[in-house]
């Protein structure tokens, strides 16, 4: 059958009808109100990361449950009339709404999860990890891949490679939001645990990344067998395939090395700072569509390299203050929301059911497995000066490895889109990353408890705090934010990582201190004490002689 070809400019005549927009309003109101109002009950009621409560709220709204693509208000046919042919052709609104709000989710939210992940990465910091929190990152990468291709190897051998190595890749990246906002309220980010597992993380996450790209090439040229043609995307030659790959990636770094820091550092000497955010937008988002336009990458590669060099021109953070908040108010709730709304829990059998358990294990003991081969090989090198891991400190590692997140969700919506996985299989993955944010939080906690009952815990010499409290006029992050534009004049920052309940924390490289913003304890200065005194000294004197500037009274006009 022929395919039917609406005609022209159709589809944006109808867009401006105000019945049409009142009702896709509606729509989006109801989607943001759902899924961050049962996000913050979760959190509040049942202590659940916010990622986690959301996408709960998308699965209440969605077929699971509500299902309110089905109300009658929204599954209203929308006619659309071409009056050359008085042809008239019919659509549920529900699917034009759930289009634009995938459609935008995908081009703005999914790229900007993974720039972010590129700009809070410090090549810096990624050097001083150390031999252990890179091994695991490794390690915890691949060994979810290894394991369901193992898995579907022993139980399903007439199973093809592909769908079990993409099941691996959803579960390879460890979201670092959700166990960082815990560590930071239990006030336990100072153990080498804690900082082990921010550069486990942030390694994990570019290799999954590069891990989902080669793995579309491989897909592609034929590797994992027959070739595979992907909807949307052009399957070329294995030569011609990695010729453009390597192409894209020498574009992307001479781009970005050379040409976007020295851009940023421009605008903000021309008076033009107000531009750099717009800027970093929009290169993100050409980054992302040249990596899967021309260089086959996943896109999301592209958006992280973006946000990795964007880093290097923005060092007052201007973008990342600016994009922030919108996204993390209101498209990200929609992503997530989004993800719920696809999710019907009702289409899950018995046996599927079973496969949400044996992933969930997967998932669980794939990462501590990674983290103990991790320490048993940094216990075995004997470095002279290093204190050994404990099986107790390797289990705390390893279970804040366990929580996926964001980059998860977003591989597993870019192989459904592809058709590299089933709808079932689908709704099993977003499960089973529900599942997983909230078995981090609890195993953490029996580790903490187990810790302190052993007595356990190692002491730091530089654990001294200053409580800043809440600012009730100023505001919270402006202050936060105000801190780190007065540092910035005295010290080089080293990373600002913006957690997504409400959490940052502010690293100065070299530096034995960090400045901590929590929604429950406001801000707070933590580290050695001397240096405590002297940011406290050098960000008062400099507000007061900002202050100090301000007239008291107003001079008469002549």
């Amino acid at each position: 059958m022929a395919p039917i070809q609406i005609p022209q400019d159709l589809m944006i005549d109808v867009a401006l009808n105000p019945t049409f927009i009142a009702t896709f309003t509606l729509f989006i109101a109801l989607l943001l109100v759902g899924t961050i109002g049962i996000g913050k009950l979760c959190k509040r009621f049942f202590n659940l990361p916010i990622i986690a409560g959301q996408i709960l709220g998308g699965i209440v709204l969605g077929p699971s449950l509500l299902d309110i693509s089905h109300w009658n208000i929204f599954k209203l046919p929308l006619a659309l009339m071409d009056h050359a042919s008085q042809q008239v052709f019919v659509f549920l609104s529900a699917d034009i709404f759930l289009l634009f709000v995938c459609a935008i989710s995908s081009a703005i939210t999914v790229a900007y999860l993974l720039w972010v992940a590129g700009y809070e990465t410090d090549i810096k910091d990624m050097m001083k990890v150390g031999v252990t929190a890179t091994s695991a990152g490794f390690l915890g990468a691949i060994m979810p891949i290894i394991m369901i291709v193992s898995l579907a190897y022993v139980f399903f051998p007439s199973l093809s490679l592909v769908m079990p190595i993409g099941l691996g890749l959803i579960f390879s990246a460890t979201s670092v939001s959700i166990p960082v906002a815990m560590l930071v309220a239990q006030q336990k980010m100072h153990l080498r645990t804690s900082k082990a597992t921010l550069g486990a993380a942030i390694i994990d996450d570019i290799l999954a990344v590069l891990f989902l790209s080669l793995f579309m090439v491989a897909l592609q040229t034929g590797l994992l067998g027959k070739a595979i043609s992907l909807p949307g995307v052009h399957t070329a030659s294995l030569g011609v395939s990695l010729g453009k790959m390597v192409i894209a990636f020498v574009v992307l770094f001479v781009v970005g090395y050379k040409l976007l820091p020295k851009i940023s550092e421009w605008l903000q000497k021309a008076q033009y700072a107000h531009l750099i955010a717009p800027f970093a937008l929009c290169m993100m988002l050409f980054y992302f569509s040249f990596a899967e336009l021309f260089g086959g990458l996943a896109g999301i590669t592209g958006a992280y390299f973006a946000g990795l060099f964007h880093r290097k021109g923005d060092g007052r953070h201007r973008a990342e203050r600016t994009l922030s908040p919108f996204i993390n108010a209101i498209l990200l709730p929609l992503f997530l929301g989004s993800i719920g709304l696809q999710v019907n829990l009702q289409i899950l059998t018995l046996v599927e059911w079973l496969w949400v358990v044996g992933l969930l294990l997967i998932a669980i003991f794939s990462k501590l497995i990674g983290t103990y081969m991790a320490i048993g090989l940094s216990n075995l090198s004997g470095r002279r000066g290093n204190k050994k891991w404990s099986l107790l400190e390797g289990y705390i590692f390893g279970a804040s490895m366990v929580a996926r997140g964001e980059v998860g969700l977003v591989v597993a919506t870019i192989l459904r889109g592809t058709q590299l996985i089933p709808d079932s299989f689908y709704v099993i993955s977003v499960v089973v990353i529900v599942l997983t944010t909230i078995a981090t939080p609890i195993m953490l906690s029996i580790g903490f408890s187990m810790q302190e009952q052993r007595k356990a815990e190692p002491k730091e010499a530089h654990d001294d705090e200053a409580f800043l409290g809440n600012f009730a006029v100023i505001g919270n992050s402006q202050m936060f934010n105000i801190i780190a534009s007065l540092l910035e004049h005295a010290y080089h920052i080293g990373t600002a990582v913006s957690m997504s309940e409400g959490h940052r924390i502010l690293d100065l490289e070299g530096k034995k201190v960090r400045i901590v913003l929590t929604p429950e304890r406001g801000i707070y200065i933590k580290g050695e004490k001397g240096e405590i005194e002297q940011i406290l000294t050098l960000v008062s004197d400099s507000l007061r002689d900002e202050l100090s500037r301000m007239p008291r009274q107003v001079d008469a006009a002549p």
